[in-house]
Formats: C-alpha cells, sequence, structure tokens
C-alpha cells in the first residue's frame, strides 16, 4: 500500500521497477520481478493498486540471504545512499525481530512470510519510490498506526493481531498504536519495519505543512464499512519554530571521596579543554556519604577527551554520558564602544534572536564590564546597564 500511496503521489513506475529487475540477479530464489500500477476504487474513493508479479521458489530462507541481497543491490544499483541506509534499516530490523521471536541467531534463522523476495520487492520499491519524490532529502511524519484486531493466520499458527512481529518492531522503535478500525490485520511485519526505518517523528495531528502532492494506495483486503486506503502527502513545510536545535553530550559522574578544591580544579580544566559548561550538584550516595555530581557538556567531537580529564583529575571510576537534544536561539557578539569619565572602552555584547529575528536577549560580557568598573569608579552595575543602553540603539537601527 506504501509503494502504491508514492506511485500515486508522482514516484515513477520505471524508475521503481530498474530496482527491481536487480533481485534475481542477487536473491537466488527469485527469478522474476515486475510492477504494475492502475487505479482502482474503494468505497468511491479512487486510489492507485499496486502489484508485483513474483516468480520465485518456495523454499525457505535464511535472514541472512535478505540482508546479503539487500545490501548488494544497493551497490550495484543507482540508489543513494539515503535509500540504501533506508533499505539496510528495514531488513536489518524485520530479520532481527524474526530471530528474536523464533529464539535463534540472525545467522541460523530461516523465515517463512518474510523470506520471500515479496519482502525484498516492497523494501527496495519503496526505498526507489522515495528517492524519486525527494523524500529522503526532507523530514518525514507518520500517525499512529492502526494495526486493526482479531486475529490472522500464518505458518506458525493463529494469533491475535497485531501480529508478535509487528508489536516487537513497535516496542523496539517506540511506534504508537491503535485498534481497529476494522477487525482484522491492518499493519504487516514489512510494512510497519519499513515504517519505523523511514519516519523520522510519530505525531498525533500533521504537521503545519503546505500540500503540494497526494497519493492514496489501496490494498487487497475489502472491508465493509470503510475504504482499506493509506494516504502519502507531500508538501512544504511552515518553519514556525522560534529556535534552532541541535545536539549535546552529557558526562555526569558522581564525586564522594574528593575536597572541593579537587573539583573546582577539575571543572576549570575541562573548560579550557572546550566543554560548553560544566556545573556541579550536591548529592547523597552510598553509606549515606554526601558528595558532587559533576556535570559537563560538550560537542560529540570532545566526547572522550572531556570524560579523560574526568577521570583523571578527579579519580572516578566511571563517567555516565547520554545525549541531549536543545532548543537554541541564534547569537552573535557585537562591540560597542562606551565612554566612561574621559575614556572610550570597548564592550563586547552578547545577542540572542529567535528564528524570525526578533531580538529577545542581550548581555554583556561579565570580563570586559568588570574590567571597565575597576578602571573607572562606576559600580559594575552601572557600566552594564549603560552598555546594554547603548547596545539596543546599535540592535535598532541595524534592524
Amino acid at each position: 500500500m506504501l509503494l502504491a500511496a508514492l506511485i500515486d503521489a508522482g514516484a515513477e513506475v520505471n524508475a521503481i521497477q530498474r530496482v527491481l529487475n536487480l533481485i534475481p540477479t542477487h536473491f537466488s530464489h527469485c527469478k522474476n520481478v515486475n510492477l504494475t500500477a492502475s487505479e482502482f476504487k474503494s468505497h468511491g474513493f479512487r486510489a492507485c493498486r499496486a502489484r508485483l508479479t513474483i516468480a520465485e521458489d518456495t523454499h525457505e530462507t535464511k535472514a541472512q540471504e535478505l540482508i546479503r541481497a539487500t545490501q548488494e543491490i544497493g551497490i550495484a544499483g543507482t540508489l543513494s545512499p539515503h535509500a540504501k541506509s533506508f533499505a539496510n534499516n528495514a531488513i536489518q530490523l524485520l530479520t532481527e525481530v524474526e530471530s528474536k521471536l523464533h529464539g535463534a541467531d540472525l545467522s541460523s534463522t530461516h523465515l517463512h512470510e518474510a523470506g520471500s523476495a515479496d519482502t525484498l520487492a516492497d523494501i527496495l520499491g519503496t526505498a526507489a519510490a522515495c528517492e524519486s519524490l525527494g523524500i529522503f532529502e526532507g523530514e518525514i511524519y507518520a500517525c499512529p498506526v492502526a494495526v486493526g484486531g482479531g486475529t490472522v493466520s500464518f505458518s506458525h499458527g493463529t494469533v491475535s493481531v497485531p501480529p508478535p512481529a509487528v508489536l516487537e518492531i513497535a516496542r523496539r522503535r517506540q511506534i504508537p498504536i491503535i485498534g481497529g478500525p476494522v477487525k482484522d490485520e491492518l499493519a504487516t511485519p514489512t510494512g510497519v519495519a519499513m515504517l519505523a526505518s523511514l519516519t523520522d517523528s510519530f505525531v498525533e495531528t500533521p504537521p503545519a505543512l503546505v500540500p503540494e502532492r497526494v497519493g492514496y494506495g489501496a490494498g487487497e483486503k475489502e472491508f465493509a464499512n470503510s475504504p482499506n486506503l493509506l494516504r502519502v502527502v507531500i508538501g512544504k513545510a511552515l518553519d514556525r519554530r522560534r529556535f534552532d536545535r541541535d545536539s549535546v553530550q552529557l558526562l555526569e559522574t558522581n564525586l564522594d571521596d574528593v575536597s572541593g578544591e579537587i573539583v573546582g580544579h577539575a571543572m576549570q580544566r575541562i573548560l579550557d579543554a572546550g566543554a560548553r559548561d560544566v556545573w556541579v550538584t550536591s548529592g547523597q550516595f552510598k553509606k549515606n556519604r554526601p558528595g558532587f555530581v559533576l556535570h559537563a557538556i560538550c560537542s560529540g567531537e570532545d566526547l572522550e577527551k572531556i570524560a579523560g580529564i574526568i577521570v583523571r583529575e578527579t579519580g572516578t571510576l566511571g563517567v555516565r554520558h547520554q545525549m541531549w537534544e536543545r532548543f537554541v536561539l541564534a547569537r552573535e557578539i557585537i562591540v560597542v564602544k562606551l565612554p566612561v569619565e574621559g575614556r572610550t572602552f570597548e564592550v563586547r555584547v552578547k545577542v540572542a534572536k529567535d528564528k524570525s529575528g526578533q531580538l529577545l536577549h542581550m548581555k554583556p560580557e561579565f570580563e570586559d564590564v568588570d574590567s571597565i568598573a575597576r578602571a573607572t569608579t562606576h559600580p559594575f552595575h552601572e557600566i552594564a546597564a549603560m552598555a546594554l543602553e547603548i547596545a539596543k540603539k546599535e540592535v535598532n537601527r541595524g534592524g
């Protein structure tokens, strides 16, 4: 259905077929793959129905065969790195989940339904369709996955919907699922593995965008009271964010057997090494010993260097690490000239604006204000206020 919806949105069938033609060369069980797309109506709504006609042997397939075939086709074809990554990630996720559910190692897992050429065709065809539409160049969102209800029968027997593989993929990737709206299987392991590998974020409501292309893909099943359609919307995002976003690394360690002097020295060494911030909080640790929690924020390139300094300077036996996402304001430093007592000083002022260019915050650099206050008879707060007044005028004049 996803492949059909992408074709309906404008993906080139010939570009998809060129990728599918590589499957028989790299997957020995498959002899031929042919894609056809036609218009179809479901409950009065028009859509595209994509059908894959596949000639293949019906032997069981090893998980490693699917993984190897996907990798080889990616190398042999003309897919972009993003498209190859999507295909490899989807097939890896699907086979890992199947291996876990079978209680076997990936190297020894034999697949049943998921081991057919149809799985390769779905994933590689979707990769080619997304590339044809330029989808990998933007952000991709999906709504919670409707899994249906009732039971489903396959090679291992009859189980409740969602089937175990769908549920395990959703658990691993934290995909929100909802039951219904029909009493039938709506989400397959292959489909959910593709969605997990394709989607940047799952949202309750669509993000703000101007729709440019809409595609509807029809499934093979027909339901009594609702159309069996999947919709794809491609559009231009409305950037209403006030902030930029970036990622930083957070390092932490508990210290209950070092002095305050050592902690203070370590903090300075961490800052000198390029950390973006460092701070200490109080803690109460095992054996009721009071101590410190040392925190440091740094970039990914400085991660091991900063961790090494923490270990070396504090004697800690371990450092915790996690990545933080941040909302940050665009910032710049301007230099203003400040006349005080017949002399002219330079003061650096940090200026922060949101994405629309609205001024949100200004702050003179402490060292510059402190130096002027020491060189004159004016207190620190007066120097800071004067510098801010001049900076505001310059920024307004510039805007």
